[in-house]
């Protein structure tokens, strides 16, 4: 994984309904990095969610989350009017595997994604940390992003050894007008040359 993850807690499989882990240890990944190294950005609306089993090599059979977007802006990168996000982890009639930090996707929801691609698939980089939830501004305010950080523990290097930072991940919900921040990534994403080959129907299915 490129994205700096360094300790996961995981709170594995379970006979019955999984609880939660405390929280995945990370270090945070600063916007200007995830709009450099991502494979692609989106803006889109959630279609669907569903989790399935898939036959892993080396895991065996684990519970996978798809989450159907529809496309409205490929903010870096190119592709068509829909694209499915792959998320190891799900719950299937309260049994399943449970990841703290993997991402959560609501049906109806509007969101910019931050994409990389693995094994063929697409998943959220840096795991909740590059998925932003839309929040449309009421009485004139303006539109903005939030993300929720709740499941997730920063850590920083200090002094040659890696400290865990006093303020957990639940206290962290950016705000941020989205004009701004889309003119931004995109600012960026455009100077590094974030790909732009088109994510084809394998990814798109």
């Amino acid at each position: 994984m490129r994205w700096l993850l360094f300790i996961a807690l995981f709170s594995g499989f379970f006979l019955s309904a999984p609880p939660r882990a405390s929280a995945t240890v990370m270090v945070e990944v600063p916007f200007e990095d995830m709009a450099r190294d991502a494979d692609a950005i989106v803006s889109g609306q959630v279609l669907s969610t569903e989790v399935r089993i898939v036959l892993d090599p080396v895991r065996g059979a684990v519970p996978h989350t798809f989450t159907r977007l529809a496309v409205r802006d490929w903010i870096a990168g190119s592709g068509g009017a829909t694209v499915v996000i792959e998320e190891l982890g799900g719950e299937i009639q309260g049994e399943g595997l449970i990841i703290a930090g993997t991402p959560i996707y609501r049906v109806g929801e509007e969101v910019i994604v931050f994409l990389e691609r693995a094994d063929g698939r697409l998943r959220t980089y840096a795991m909740a940390q590059g998925r932003f939830e839309i929040r449309r501004g009421v009485g004139g305010a303006p539109d903005h992003l939030q993300r929720d950080l709740s499941d997730i523990a920063f850590v920083r290097w200090q002094g040659g050894a890696m400290q865990l930072e006093a303020e957990h991940g639940a206290q962290r919900h950016d705000a941020v007008s989205l004009g701004s921040f889309v003119a931004y990534v995109r600012r960026i994403a455009n100077r590094f040359g974030t790909p732009t080959a088109r994510l084809s129907a394998e990814v798109s299915q």
